[in-house]
């Protein structure tokens, strides 16, 4: 019997299907290189995996119809066909792999198949193979997905079990909010939001559908020092990084003044839900401050006001939905997205996956890569034991071609002479 605690999507979710356009699908994704060490996996023993995984959890089976002008509906499939939810593709080059992965990161999950699909690519001669896992955000944000990896995992019945609290734990849905505090969160927001109306230059998101990303990483231990260097926080320090790098090397002409920023935060203390848990809150970065100290300063006193008066929860969806008709509540939802104009997106996000291995072989490198939610450009890292890797997307359309590129080199010049 379906479980309708996991499997009945709630208002949370739903902000993620009225944000959902042919040109912005809201999927997120997830890149898994493999070890270049030995032989490539074979594609039957990934679909053998992936066959045997796809029913340890119902939520693997959820599906969606409908969703963007027409209301939704939750389908569950019978079991998973995996030929569907499995594909293999073979790369000759870096430019060639990263062309494949950015078709992908632009076209929407099929539906109302489950929302989620993984692309193992290999390449043809000696190097390392890759995983691509797309799961559509109405399912489940990043947080909870570490639940998908256990598709592909290696591990044993009691290892698996750590991704239950993503897989079976109720759909999260907002806390009922104290009348004061909600009062001072609104007052929060509505001050950040009118200290971002000037100085802004940032360009805006299209609706070309096109999309280009990079990939960084760097020493877990490195940046902690980094960051405590310049008494900082990991947070606060990465943040600033951000300001430096695009101070440095802004996609216009002129800096922006201001660049608004959407910041992840996850409602959720206790980090056991299945749905969305993540809310955000805005963040106005210095785009025009190529000392990294004083970005430091702007970043402490930014994310001190956010802690103390919680912004974020203006945009916490409703823990029941509203009498309104579906069409109706995305307008709402686009108006509000607009009202918000943000300009990019910086998660810092700490990784709950043990995923190390699959079929025996290393991951060396897992990064994470959102989608375009209103801004053009997005900086999503995955803290891991010792790596800690950045995941850039951006829209070619509204940025210079390229620019995320750039911009990995100039956050890798700030990060190193920190």
């Amino acid at each position: 019997m379906t479980d309708t605690s996991v499997m009945k999507l709630t208002p949370s979710d739903h902000t993620y299907l009225h944000l959902d356009t042919a040109s912005s699908p809201m999927h997120w994704s997830m890149l898994l290189e493999l070890s270049a060490d030995g032989t490539h996996l074979k594609m039957g023993d990934v679909r053998e995996r992936v066959r045997e995984r796809s029913g340890l959890f119902e939520l693997f089976r959820l599906g969606i119809e409908h969703g963007r002008w027409r209301r939704p509906r939750e389908v569950v499939a019978e079991t998973v066909d995996v030929d569907s939810h499995l594909a293999a593709a073979e790369y000759t080059d870096a430019a060639e792999l990263s062309t494949q992965v950015t078709a992908l990161l632009e076209t929407p999950l099929p539906r109302p198949q489950p929302m989620w699909h993984i692309t193992l690519f290999t390449p043809a001669g000696d190097g390392s193979q890759y995983f691509l896992l797309r799961v559509h955000h109405a399912v489940s944000d990043g947080i909870a997905g570490a639940a998908f990896a256990a598709l592909l995992a290696d591990g044993t019945a009691e290892e698996l079990a750590e991704f239950e609290r993503f897989a079976t734990s109720p759909r999260f849905r907002t806390p009922d909010i104290e009348p004061g505090v909600l009062k001072e969160a609104k007052a929060a927001f509505a001050e950040q939001h009118a200290a971002g109306k000037t100085g802004r230059s940032w360009p805006k998101l299209t609706t070309s559908g096109r999309r280009e990303y990079a990939l960084y990483s760097a020493s877990t231990r490195d940046l902690r020092r980094a960051a405590k260097a310049h008494d900082a926080s990991v947070h606060e320090f990465l943040l600033a990084a951000v300001g430096r790098a695009i101070s440095l090397a802004p996609p216009g002409a002129v800096p922006a003044e201001v660049v608004r920023v959407t910041l992840p935060v996850t409602n959720d203390p206790d980090f056991r839900h299945t749905g969305n848990a993540v809310i955000v809150t805005p963040f106005n970065l210095a785009g025009n401050v190529p000392d990294l100290d004083r970005q430091i300063q702007r970043c402490k006193s930014e994310l001190a006001g956010i802690e103390k008066r919680r912004p974020e929860l203006t945009s916490a969806a409703p823990a029941t939905e509203p009498g309104l008709p579906w069409a109706l509540r995305r307008v709402i939802g686009s108006a509000a997205m607009k009202h918000m104009s943000p300009d990019i997106h910086i998660g810092i996000n700490p990784g709950f996956s043990r995923l190390r291995s699959v079929l025996g072989k290393p991951i060396t490198e897992l990064s994470a890569l959102s989608p375009l939610a209103g801004y053009s450009f997005s900086v999503t890292s995955l803290i891991l034991g010792k790596r800690t890797s950045f995941g850039i997307v951006m829209d070619p359309a509204a940025l210079p071609p390229g620019y995320a590129d750039t911009f990995v080199e100039y956050f890798d010049q700030v990060l190193g002479e920190a």
